[in-house]
Parts: structure tokens; C-alpha cells; sequence
């Protein structure tokens, strides 16, 4: 079966929607489905967020790829199938909220729990998703779609989170054991709805031990006393003492054959489901946290992960509990024989302005002074029971536990900073000097939040100033271009309207007066643009191999005459490498640029010297070192007035302008920077008052051969006058029209378009074509460049010529330089528009253009 157009496309599910056979299910064949419902289908096939679409009377079901996540096994045969059928066992719950959609309501449920059945077992899962009604156009609701997220993760850890406070505030304080044992033992039963909970102290064998701290929900008994590792199984053991937790779902199911005695053993205490999570230490297992079902059930991967967390944390408690109570029972033997000591002690302790505490490697305070508790605002108690982990803010816990493993291999750390919690919430800053002494940190600190404070009062304030400077700089570029322009268009408008006048007037010995006015202002914002473009280094190159040494030496005369009498041109053409690759007319600019400034900058007269040379630059182009790269200098040196260093660094801002009002536009180095930069090159400036200015352009050294030389003027004559058929593209359709009559005034044969699928249509009817000129930036989603692309994939492939007012990315990004293609940046003369045109019809074979 051929695919519906519906479904067209590359990937997994489009194909296999393409070729499912639509016809055998509830839904029916697409081309039968209601149009707003292809309409939503098409929408969440797009889609990257999981979205589905039901309806009909059996609610059939289609889904978008991030959907199939979710559906895991039972993708692809839910497709078009009822929704009851594919989710049968959420169908209690999906049903209400479906059938509101269906009555017009948009239903939205966040963090709802779902068991799903999926690849044999049942997750427990939460979801965040909407239902809303698809209407035809009639107002009718034709089907639902909606959206889903799998929010499990975040719930899981939101309550894992929680239930962990829950459990610090249940055990701080606790001193016992014992009674750590029993509170999280009840903790953990209740949050998992566990028959029984318990603890199993293993003894220095390994092969026995003892039962207690019992929590139970009242179904089964509790266990106390003595056990031995055979009661239960030496197979459950052996993986207990690997480290690895035992967990059995259904123990009947699972151990009845493998190992029927640890079967009859839980059989025999009411226990058909466990977890059991081995603690060990030195290599040594040394206790178990159990957890016992009354009945068979499915444990989830959180309520394992859960248990495994909950035995390491509260046996730390626990050991910790121990090791106080051991420490307390040792100071109280000490407690006579220190008295005066610790008096003393205290005294300097209570009075210190620093704040005073001894820690453990362990990763708890011993004991903490009065500056302290009055800085953090916990008690001393709530410090000591407390982690000091729990204290650090949670982007610096994971730095901190690499500070503590450097304090237990025994090196000291100074000011070190970190931001610990206070009891109303917020966060003080704290510099601490510690010093180790075996498993005992002693440290001193002090409160450095209100230094920084002031720091980041004063980045703020650096920030805003950055900001105003940014805001100046963009008024003063609109500013200048919308001065500049004002006065250019006023010159248009003034002269075309003098030229109106008087041809109205039948008066026509002014008009070429007025036109070549007009005409002269028009020239100027065309430079005024480029300018701009060339600083924003967004204009249009048309970069070929140059020879650097033969453009200076070219424009020796046109520089001499710019300059002037006064001063002494002197070209030293040293650069033996001499090729680089850029726009050779922008560069022309860029050089004529440089020898005003310098001849502005020397009204008594003096010299101007251009020097070409090489150098390499160091360029940092690898992680592992730095690459060499080879570059020409251009230098363009005066003795003229120089600048001051302030000067110096402003002179390429757009706009910035040491000259008189109104005899500079302030974009001439600006200008040069843009174009140097955008050709990947270099610019530097060196200057002095009273010692003159050398600009140097480093430009990149092209390793290749220069292109042939241009064909002879009568060829390129011939070439004109022999008549080609040309496909003109252009959405500007005054400036299409001119361009048009141009080529048809020069013998050709023109065919227009406005856009790329106008001249993809009438080039099925043109035998060939010998040009192709398009503009860059078409309407329609295809640009020009992509034209052009897609013409000269065919069987012919004409010489392009791409004319454009802006670089577009699509050019700039594969190459406007490539064989057969031309760049013609606009404005343009006419005549120059007509000479690239003839230029290019010159260098086809001689039957190309017949």
C-alpha cells in the first residue's frame, strides 16, 4: 500500500504509520478521518513533546514518537487500537477524564499516579498530562488530543526528599541506639506500607546474629532474639555478605525450587516478599536492614533504592550514637581530672569573636562555640547531631566532601569559603582555617557574608555601568545613520522634485543638473551602507585569489592624485608570498580609506608610505598548543599629527570622527575593521602625537595560483552582442523590470520570476539557459543561493551570477566563491550590472549562448 501523504516522512513510526493497514482497525483509512483530526494528527507527529489523538466511538488511539516511550511493549499494535485496549489497566482513570474532554472540557491533571503494566511488570509511574476536545468546523467535537510528561522521577525524588526530612527530624536528638533504630525502623514501615521492619546485628562470624528494633503493622508478629545465617538461607546470605541487596518479590514463586529451605524459613514468619540491605564495614558485613511483606508483592526500583539509602544512613546514626555515647562515657572519666582545664578552656571558648568548633572526618561537630551557634542560629546540639554536610548549600556539598577527604589525608586548609545554612533559612557566608589532627578537625572561622555582599554590590554596579556604556554607543550609531541619511534623502528629494518642476514646466536644461544630483547622494548612502555592513561585517564578499603587491601598485596613481602634491607617495613592495584571498575591490576601498585619513591628518603636507611584507601570527587553534599562521602586512604609514592614546583606542567606533563637522561620516576605519575582520584577517593601529599613524592590515596568505586574466574587451563585446536566454529571479519587482530591460536592450532573451518555485516552474519550459541571475534573499522558504544550487543539478549547469543588498548566511556559510558562481553586491550601476552580465556570457563555449 502506498504511504498516505499523512504520514510522509523518514522516521520509524511515519513508516510504519504508512504502511499499518488502517482499514482493519477501528479508525478506519486516514483519508475517511475527519480533516481537523488529520490536521492534530499531523501537528503531534511534528511535535518533540509526547502528545497523542483519539476518537470515534471506540476512542481509537494514534501517538507521536516521544510518546513510544511510554507505551515501551505494547508500541507499535497500539496503533489505531481502542483506548481501553491499550490501556486496560488505566482505563478506571483515564475513562472520566476522556469523557469530560469528549463534553468540551479541557481537562488538565498534574503528578496523577498510574500503575502501568509494561514489558512484563507493573511500574508504579506519575504523570502530568491534558486532555482537550478537537472540533470540526462545524463547532462538533470530533476527538481529543493531549499531551503527557512522566513527571515518576521528580515525584520520587520530591518524596524521597521529603520523607528524608521527615526522618532528620525524627532522629535529631536521639541518643539512643537503640531508639534510632526502632524511630527509623517505624519511618521507613510506614512509608512503604511494609508488614514488618527491622534490624539485624551481625556478630564478628558472620554466621549469626541478633534481631531488634521491630516495627510491624500488626499482621505478623515481631522477631527478637538470636538467629543463625542458615535459618535463612546461606544462598540470601552469601549475596548479603557480597555487599548486595536481596530482594524477592514473590519468595513461593522465586526460591521454592532454587532453595526451598530459605523459603520454608520466610514461610514460617509470615514473609512472602523482602528486601534485605547489608551494611558492611571494613569488608565486614555487620548488620541488615530487612524489610518483610505479608503477601507477594512488586517492590519498585524506588522503594529499593529507598531501603538501601535508609540502612547506610541510619546505621551511620547509629554507630554515631554509639561512638558519642562511648565518648561521653569516656569524658565523664576524664571529667575530674580536666575540670580546671575546660574551665579555662570555656572561658577563652565563649569569649572568642572567631568562630570556634571541632569536627570529625566522619563528617560531624563535636562541639561548636557560642559565636558560632549565635552566627548560624542552631542550637550546639542541633550542630553536633546533625552532618555539617546537611548545613553547606547544595551546590557547594560535592566540593565539600573533596575538601573533607584532603582534611582526612591530613593537609590543612585555609580560608577556605563556604555558604552554610542559618535557622530562619538564609545563607551566611563562612571563611574557615582547618587544621586535622588524626579523625579530629579543629577550625576557626569567621563571617565574611557582608564582604560579600559588598562585592556583588559593586559587580552590580560594574554590570549597569557596562550596560549604560552599551546603550551610548547604540545611541550614538543610530544617531549618525539616521543623521547621515537624512541629509542624503534630502538631497534626493530636493533634486527630484527641482527635476519635476521644471520638466513640468518644459525647462529641461537643468535635469541633468538635478538627475546627476540625485543620482550622487544615491552613490553616497550606497557607500554609507556598505560601510556599515563592512563594520558590522555582514556585507557581501566576492573574496579570489589577489595578488597584493600588483592591487598597491595599481592604485599608486589614483592614491597620488587623492593625496595630492604635498605629499610624497612611497610604495616598498616587499612581500615575497604576495597572494592572499579576499575582495579585491574592498580592499581597494580599504586602502583609499587609509590614504585620506593620512592625508587629512597631514594638511602642511609630508609622507605616505605602503609597505607590504610577510609575518606569521600566533593563533590559538588547538587545546594542546598554538599553530602559526602566515599572513601579508599591509602597512599604511604618515607623518602626520598622530593620536593620543584615547584617541587611538575610539578611532574604529562607528561614527567617531576627529574631523570638522560635516567633512567626515566617522566610518572609514570602522569600515576597514569590518572588512579586514570579516576576511579572517588582522588590523592594528600605531600612533603618536606629532610622530604620524601606521595602520596594518594582516590578511591571510592564499597558497594557490591567481585566476585567469579577464577576456578581452571586444570578447566580452561579441559575448554581449550575441544574444543569450537569461532567467532573471528577483521579489523586488520595480528593480526586476529595470534589470530586465537592460539585458533585453543588450540583444538577450529574459525570463522573470519573483521567486524560486515561479523559476523552478518556468525553467520546465525554457529548452536551456545560458545565465542564471537571481537575487539572494527570495521569498518563500528557497533563497537564492539554493536556486542556484538546485538549477545546476540538473542536466545543465549554467553560470550563476547572485546579486544582494545583505550577506545572507545561506551564502556566507558554503561559499559564495564557487566555480560558476559571481557575487554583484547592491547598489549597482547599470552599466556595471550590464558589463558583469557580458563579462560572464564571454567565458561560455561559443554554441552555449546561441
Amino acid at each position: 500500500m502506498a504511504p498516505a501523504p499523512l504520514f510522509s516522512g523518514s522516521d520509524d513510526l511515519r513508516v510504519r504509520m504508512a504502511r499499518h493497514d488502517w482499514a482493519a482497525s477501528v479508525l478506519g483509512p486516514p483519508e475517511h478521518w475527519p480533516a481537523a483530526i488529520r490536521t492534530v494528527v499531523r501537528l503531534i507527529l511534528d511535535a518533540k513533546h509526547a502528545m497523542f489523538v483519539f476518537w470515534g466511538p471506540e476512542l481509537g488511539f494514534v501517538y507521536n514518537t516521544p510518546y513510544v516511550e511510554f507505551l515501551r511493549d505494547r508500541h507499535p499494535a497500539a496503533l489505531g487500537r481502542p483506548l481501553r485496549d491499550v490501556w486496560p489497566e488505566l482505563w478506571a482513570q483515564v475513562a472520566p477524564l476522556a469523557g469530560r474532554a469528549l463534553a468540551g472540557e479541557s481537562v488538565y491533571i498534574e503528578d496523577m499516579p498510574l500503575v502501568m503494566q509494561r514489558d512484563g511488570h507493573a511500574d508504579q509511574t506519575w504523570f502530568t498530562f491534558s486532555y482537550s476536545p478537537v472540533y470540526d468546523d462545524d463547532g462538533a467535537i470530533v476527538g481529543v488530543y493531549g499531551t503527557a510528561s512522566d513527571t515518576t522521577r521528580r515525584v520520587t525524588t520530591e518524596r524521597r526528599q521529603a520523607f528524608h526530612l521527615r526522618v532528620a527530624d525524627a532522629l535529631r536528638g536521639l541518643a539512643d541506639p537503640l531508639g534510632i533504630a526502632r524511630e527509623a525502623s517505624r519511618l521507613l514501615g510506614e512509608e512503604l506500607g511494609a508488614s514488618r521492619v527491622l534490624f539485624g546485628e551481625i556478630t564478628e562470624d558472620g554466621g549469626h546474629g541478633i534481631f531488634h528494633s521491630n516495627h510491624t503493622d500488626g499482621t505478623v508478629a515481631p522477631l527478637k532474639g538470636p538467629f543463625t545465617a542458615a535459618e535463612f538461607g546461606e544462598r540470601v546470605f552469601a549475596a548479603l555478605r557480597s555487599g548486595a541487596t536481596s530482594v524477592h518479590h514473590d519468595i513461593p514463586a522465586e526460591l521454592g525450587t532454587v532453595d526451598p529451605h530459605a523459603a520454608r524459613s520466610f514461610h514460617a514468619v509470615d514473609t512472602q516478599a523482602e528486601i534485605s540491605v547489608p551494611v558492611v564495614r571494613d569488608g565486614r558485613l555487620s548488620s541488615i536492614l530487612i524489610v518483610n511483606g505479608r503477601t507477594a508483592r512488586t517492590w519498585t526500583p524506588h522503594e529499593i533504592a529507598l531501603v538501601e539509602d535508609m540502612a547506610e544512613r541510619t546505621w551511620n546514626a547509629i554507630e554515631r550514637a554509639r561512638a558519642e555515647a562511648s565518648l561521653r562515657r569516656a569524658n565523664a572519666r576524664l571529667e575530674a581530672l580536666l575540670n580546671e582545664r575546660t574551665a579555662e578552656r570555656d572561658r577563652l571558648w565563649d569569649m572568642a569573636q572567631e568562630i570556634l568548633a571541632i569536627a570529625t572526618t566522619d563528617g560531624y561537630f563535636l562541639s561548636c562555640n557560642p559565636a558560632m551557634t549565635e552566627t548560624l542560629g542552631w542550637t550546639e546540639e542541633e550542630l553536633r547531631v546533625t552532618p555539617f554536610a546537611s548545613f553547606a548549600h547544595p551546590d557547594q556539598r560535592e566540593e565539600l566532601g573533596g575538601i573533607v577527604a584532603q582534611l582526612a589525608a591530613g593537609r590543612t586548609i585555609t580560608r577556605y569559603e563556604i555558604r552554610s545554612r542559618h535557622r530562619d533559612g538564609g545563607w551566611r557566608w563562612l571563611s574557615w582555617t582547618v587544621v586535622p589532627q588524626g579523625k579530629l578537625l579543629y577550625m576557626a572561622g569567621r563571617d565574611v557574608t557582608e564582604e560579600k555582599q559588598r562585592q556583588e554590590a559593586l559587580r552590580q554596579a560594574e554590570d549597569a555601568l557596562h550596560q549604560a556604556q552599551k546603550m551610548e554607543a547604540i545611541g550614538q550609531l543610530t544617531g549618525g545613520i539616521a543623521h547621515d541619511f537624512n541629509n542624503m534623502l534630502g538631497t534626493i528629494v530636493g533634486n527630484l522634485e527641482l527635476a519635476r518642476l521644471h520638466l513640468a514646466a518644459g525647462r529641461a536644461a537643468n535635469l541633468p543638473r538635478y538627475l546627476d544630483g540625485a543620482h550622487n547622494a544615491a552613490k553616497r548612502a550606497g557607500t554609507l551602507t556598505h560601510r556599515l555592513l563592512a563594520f558590522s561585517r555582514r556585507q557581501a564578499l566576492d573574496p579570489r585569489p589577489t595578488d597584493v603587491n600588483a592591487l598597491v601598485q595599481s592604485m599608486s596613481d589614483m592614491i597620488a592624485r587623492t593625496v595630492g602634491p604635498g605629499i610624497v607617495l612611497d610604495l616598498r613592495l616587499d612581500s615575497a608570498w604576495r597572494i592572499t584571498c579576499c575582495d579585491a575591490n574592498q580592499l581597494e576601498n580599504a586602502l583609499l580609506n587609509l590614504a585620506i585619513n593620512a592625508r587629512d591628518a597631514m594638511p602642511q603636507g609630508g609622507s605616505l608610505e605602503i609597505r607590504t611584507s610577510d609575518v606569521t601570527r600566533d593563533l590559538p587553534q588547538h587545546p594542546a598548543g598554538l599553530a602559526a599562521g602566515e599572513f601579508i602586512r599591509i602597512c599604511v604609514s604618515d607623518t602626520g599629527t598622530g593620536m593620543d592614546a584615547q584617541t587611538a583606542a575610539r578611532a574604529f567606533e562607528p561614527f567617531f570622527t576627529t574631523k570638522p563637522l560635516g567633512q567626515g561620516t566617522g566610518l572609514g576605519l570602522s569600515m576597514v575593521f569590518g572588512f579586514v575582520s570579516q576576511s579572517n584577517g588582522h588590523v592594528n593601529l600605531d600612533s603618536e602625537p606629532g610622530r604620524g599613524t601606521s595602520v596594518c592590515l594582516d590578511l591571510e596568505r592564499h597558497v594557490g595560483t591567481l585566476p585567469a586574466a579577464a577576456p578581452p574587451a571586444e570578447a566580452a563585446d561579441n559575448a554581449a552582442q550575441r544574444g543569450a536566454t537569461i532567467l532573471l529571479v528577483d521579489d523586488e519587482a520595480p528593480l526586476r523590470q529595470v534589470l530586465a530591460e537592460v539585458l533585453r536592450g543588450a540583444g538577450h532573451t529574459v525570463f522573470e520570476a519573483g521567486d524560486a518555485a515561479t523559476a523552478l516552474a518556468r525553467l520546465r519550459h525554457i529548452d536551456h539557459v545560458d545565465l542564471l541571475v537571481t537575487d539572494i534573499g527570495l521569498p518563500g522558504g528557497v533563497n537564492g543561493r539554493q536556486l542556484a544550487d538546485t538549477i545546476r543539478a540538473g542536466r545543465s549547469a549554467p553560470p550563476v551570477l547572485l546579486i544582494t543588498g545583505y550577506a545572507e548566511s545561506a551564502v556566507l556559510g558554503t561559499g559564495a566563491s564557487d566555480a560558476g558562481m559571481q557575487l554583484l553586491a547592491k547598489p549597482f550601476a547599470l552599466r556595471d550590472f550590464e558589463a558583469r552580465v557580458a563579462e560572464i556570457l564571454a567565458g561560455l563555449p561559443v554554441d552555449a549562448g546561441a
